[in-house]
């Protein structure tokens, strides 16, 4: 496809729909300045269980020992325009705001170690075919592009879907997910830190459960790294 072909097309297609924001509708632009302001970011981190104030999310002592996670980092509150520009690319396939949701994720992905190995919580065959994307996988490619860490989006595969967990309560959730979860791709992560992408935890069941076979790879730390929180 040549360029001049590629800008018309680009352009009949703003045409016919034209780009507007995710929250507000303003126009020619997917996640507007003013709605970004918005988002209501924390100010202090939790245990992803209890949710006890701990530094950076990581797992408390109480909790540490039937969890396989480190800790989980979570950026955001899940309300006002976040949740609705999370929801549009989520279930409303606005796949183009994966630019300005790794946008809103990478300066916090910062704090963790270059050297640290970023994956994210795949999907399952009958996801990925309803909606033809992972939406964690197309904002952790963009992140680890941004921060220069490896990433290995393959690393997991998910093996059963009985019910989205959405649909669940919370001590539901632990045994939906248990076992859904084998290792696709055989790497050396001993002494590694591996940072597991997603972008919405709820009960910490689904990264608890990918914590568990990361860490059979030798793994010393994983950690959860998400959007927002949904209550």
């Amino acid at each position: 496809m040549s360029i001049l072909t590629k800008n018309i097309g680009d352009f009949l297609l703003d045409v016919v729909f034209p780009k507007k924001c995710a929250s507000c509708s303003k126009l020619d632009t997917l996640f507007c300045e003013k709605c970004r302001s918005k988002i209501i970011f924390l100010k202090t981190q939790n245990c992803p269980f209890c949710l006890k104030i701990t530094t950076r999310g990581r797992v408390c002592p109480s909790c540490k020992s039937k969890s396989a996670l480190t800790g989980v980092y979570v950026i955001a509150h899940f309300d006002g325009p976040l949740k609705e520009v999370i929801h549009q690319y989520k279930y409303e396939f606005v796949k183009a705001l994966k630019d300005d949701l790794a946008d809103v994720a990478w300066p916090y992905l910062e704090d963790f170690p270059k050297n640290a190995v970023l994956t994210c919580v795949p999907s399952s065959p009958k996801r990925l075919a309803w909606r033809g994307y992972n939406q964690a996988e197309e904002i952790a490619k963009i992140l680890a592009q941004k921060t220069g860490m490896r990433f290995y989006p393959s690393l997991l595969k998910r093996t059963e879907y009985k019910i989205p967990q959405t649909q669940l309560r919370r001590k539901e959730r632990f045994e939906n997910v248990k076992n859904a979860f084998k290792i696709d791709r055989k790497i050396d992560l001993e002494g590694k830190q591996v940072v597991i992408f997603d972008d919405l935890v709820t009960s910490g069941a689904t990264l608890d459960a990918c914590a568990g076979e990361i860490r059979k790879m030798g793994a010393t730390r994983v950690w959860g790294f998400v959007l927002a929180r949904n209550k």
